[in-house]
């Protein structure tokens, strides 16, 4: 048995090709975890277009072809070892709804396929990813359409700046690279470690800064990187300090290391800059390969 007991798969529509569902039936496979999947009914759009009001007949049609299509598409993988459960939703207000499901179950992680949404989108409402992510206190696992079955090469991203609650953001970091190793151990994956700096800001308020100066405040904020790496046994060529924006750092990361996966943490939203500026909302948003997004309170009660 491995690091997962129950995988929840989240369906908006029914696709074969699910790339979520491909990997929690793989993460079933090598972990022994059970996988449950729920579906998520809504009319479809060419109904809601006519003229006369979608009537409780229509739906309740709708919804029973939309259980046996669901039904189908689970009963396809049944007897290949794992123990698979299927669900489905019929809701007025179906986000709150599943986010409330989600809470009750509580699953050892949440798996959704991956969808893009632009920062105006994100601006004048809040995308089922993001609303998942800050609502449900599990590890949502977010799958884009060409993710490979497993991830073979794993980066957690983490961020060592200086904060005024450094116990807090070290025990935050620390469970998010338990997080990233239970996936590693899972899939026999190297996990690598990120975080990104920028001293732009040093340069433009003095044009004087010598070099010596600079090399000496960038070995201050990679120490407590190196701590932490260290704490955790990530090894020396491993880990990854660079120079740079965290969003832009975290995507040439991906790019350069073949990266399959990303760990993120979910920072909490207070006011116009976080909704708008959140790294981890901002690469989910238009991921570049599977992202992990871990609630601080499953960090703080990871165990490794």
């Amino acid at each position: 048995m491995g690091q997962y007991r129950q995988l929840l798969v989240l369906l908006t529509e029914v696709d074969a090709h699910s790339a979520a569902l491909r990997r929690a039936l793989a993460l079933a496979h090598v972990s022994g975890a059970s996988v449950h999947v729920l579906g998520l009914f809504e009319p479809t759009e060419e109904h809601l277009l006519r003229e006369e009001r979608l009537n409780e007949a229509d739906i309740k049609r709708q919804y029973e072809r939309y259980r046996a299509r669901l039904e189908s598409l689970v009963e396809h993988h049944r007897g290949s070892g794992i123990t698979l459960t299927v669900d489905s939703l019929n809701a007025d207000d179906i986000r709150s709804t599943a986010i409330d499901y989600i809470s009750e179950l509580q699953p050892d992680m949440l798996l959704k396929d991956s969808e893009n949404a632009s920062a105006l989108a994100r601006l004048f409402g809040t995308p089922l990813d993001c609303a998942l992510m800050r609502s449900v206190k599990v590890i949502t696992h977010f799958v884009p359409r060409d993710a490979v079955t497993l991830p073979r090469r794993i980066l957690v991203c983490v961020d060592t700046a200086f904060s005024e609650t450094p116990a807090l953001q070290e025990h935050f970091n620390r469970g998010l690279i338990r997080a990233a190793q239970a996936l590693a151990l899972q899939c026999d994956a190297p996990l690598h470690l990120v975080s990104a700096y920028n001293l732009a800001g040093v340069f433009a308020a003095d044009m004087h800064v010598t070099q010596a100066w600079i090399d000496e405040m960038r070995a201050a904020l990679q120490e407590p990187f190196e701590a932490l790496a260290d704490a955790e046994g990530v090894a020396p060529e491993r880990r990854h300090f660079m120079e740079g924006g965290p969003v832009q750092v975290i995507r040439e990361q991906v790019a350069a290391l073949d990266i399959d996966a990303l760990v993120m943490g979910v920072v909490q939203p207070k006011g116009l800059d976080k909704l708008l500026g959140d790294t981890t909302e901002r690469i989910v948003s238009h991921p570049p390969c599977s992202v992990l997004a871990v609630h601080p309170d499953v960090a703080e009660q990871w165990e490794p």
